[in-house]
């Protein structure tokens, strides 16, 4: 019989689109290619995620619910940790996720830390005593959460960060397998106390546009050699623009522009709209929003270079791995390259360290022949290591191994 794994999230994944959504829908294939019978259950947002396509044991976390208040007051941008203690509350929503859990479960793996205090009650429930945990480190959250609310203007959040901090030590302690997408995330792990400690770094997959879509798109995007932006509307992707490229586009020639697609695209209008260079800025922008995913490979085909201006945080960016697949020029901060630092030596690779380094090499990359996707020897071999499946192929090794543990009890 196949052993049983059941994935808890904070959001959906059947449609997956942010970050988030997209590494924990390749989890579930990794499991599933080890042999695997995975099962999933999402805590999630409705007012966030409630036209996407569900599983049948999601289940949402409502916007009435008093969980929705910190200690009894409104706090912004913490819905992620309210959602765990909503799940794990006798009043709140544990009762349908025990009406929901499926009859057998082996490993519980739980992505980001959230949802930690339900994996911790469900273990207790009857029949769940030997079941093995994962968590699932995408960041380290407490510092990143703090560059966010402060980014905000959101005051007395000191108990709200000591919360998440505790809460992300305590998983990274009490799993079986905690994971990293970084080796400076392992490191951090371990130095916490993680039992065992693995890494399971941010992916691609490889794309294929077709030729309809490279004409249609190609006939719509700019003549002269443009830049691509792929963001969520997680708040730093459009807020620490500036911090990173500045508030000015004027190092983009007037007949480029910087292509923007994914759901950042109304945001960062908005943050650019608000400058003194608002008109320049948006006579250099071009903002396809949401694409699908055929459209989407099309456009990163056609690109010359991406633009990676993420000025903070941990983990890792999957932009940064599809940038770098692509093989075209990557102009990016220091921080977009967290986690791929092997292939800083790439020729059409570019750090820059200020705004002023930013625009130079903007200026610089626009202004060269198109980089060759032929790569120089052994950059494929490199660039194939980037796949998901290379990169997740660790997490249901070590899921086994902890499984092991538990036939020898």
């Amino acid at each position: 019989m196949k052993p049983t794994v059941l994935l808890l999230s904070t959001y959906p994944f059947l449609e997956p689109r942010h970050g988030g959504q997209v590494r924990m829908a390749h989890i579930a294939h990794a499991y599933e290619a080890a042999n695997w019978q995975v099962e999933s259950m999402a805590i999630y947002e409705p007012e966030g995620y409630g036209a996407q396509r569900r599983g049948p044991r999601d289940l949402p976390f409502p916007v009435d619910s008093r969980y929705r208040q910190f200690d009894g007051r409104d706090v912004p941008m913490v819905n992620d940790l309210l959602t765990g203690l909503y799940a794990a509350a006798d009043d709140g929503g544990f009762a349908a996720v025990v009406r929901h859990l499926p009859s057998q479960v082996n490993v519980i793996h739980v992505e980001q830390p959230w949802l930690w205090p339900l994996a911790k009650r469900i273990k207790q429930l009857p029949g769940f005593e030997t079941v093995r945990l994962i968590y699932g480190s995408q960041n380290i959250e407490a510092p990143l959460k703090r560059d966010i609310l402060s980014t905000y203007g959101v005051a007395d959040a000191a108990q709200v960060l000591a919360d998440i901090d505790a809460l992300e030590r305590r998983a990274a302690c009490e799993a079986d397998v905690a994971l990293a997408v970084t080796k400076s995330d392992l490191a951090t792990l371990a130095s916490w106390g993680a039992r065992h400690a693995v890494l399971a770094s941010n992916g691609i997959s490889p794309w294929q546009a077709s030729p309809e879509l490279l004409a249609h798109w190609q006939a719509r995007l700019p003549k002269a050699p443009w830049m691509l932006y792929v963001a969520s509307a997680h708040p730093p992707n459009f807020t620490g623009f500036t911090d990173c490229v500045g508030p000015s586009l004027g190092c983009f020639p007037p007949d480029s522009r910087l292509v923007v697609a994914g759901s950042v695209c109304s945001h960062l209008h908005q943050h650019l709209a608000a400058t003194r260079w608002h008109s320049l800025n948006l006579s250099r922008l071009a903002l396809l929003g949401v694409l699908s995913d055929e459209d989407l490979a099309a456009v990163k085909t056609l690109a010359h270079a991406f633009l990676l201006p993420i000025p903070h945080g941990g983990g890792s960016n999957i932009k940064t791995a599809e940038a770098l697949y692509s093989g075209a020029y990557v102009v990016g901060s220091e921080a977009a390259f967290r986690g791929y630092e092997d292939f800083l030596d790439l020729p059409e690779v570019v750090v820059a360290r200020s705004p002023a380094v930013f625009h130079t090499s903007i200026r610089t990359v626009l202004a060269r022949p198109r980089a060759s996707t032929a790569p120089h020897a052994g950059a494929s071999l490199r660039r194939e290591a980037l796949r998901w499946d290379r990169c997740l192929a660790s997490i249901p090794a070590a899921a086994a191994v902890a499984l092991k543990g538990v036939s020898a009890l």
